[in-house]
């Protein structure tokens, strides 16, 4: 894991342990988004943190009605630098 429940909870502000669970799963899915727009497994590089913070602050906010094709292409700008040409 990238980003550690500590790190995504400070990016986003939130001071309660009430949605410790949630967070979790965002930051799982986040890594697995950011790994599917990379191409490639997800290191600790600066740029693939910030993505995956990004990516889990997009599904925290929009948890109701988060929409994966702009949260994916938003994705590929922020890691256009790091990402694979093909699989």
């Amino acid at each position: 894991m990238i980003v550690t429940l500590k790190e995504a909870k400070k990016y986003l502000r939130v001071d309660h342990n009430d949605d410790d669970t949630i967070i979790r799963k965002f930051i799982k899915a986040a890594e697995t988004l950011c790994e599917g727009t990379l191409r490639k497994p997800v290191e600790p590089l600066p740029i693939n943190k910030v993505a995956a913070l990004f990516a889990v602050a997009y599904l925290y906010e929009h948890r109701e009605n988060a929409d994966m094709d702009e949260l994916t292409r938003m994705l590929r700008y922020i890691l256009a630098t790091e990402r694979e040409v093909a699989f």
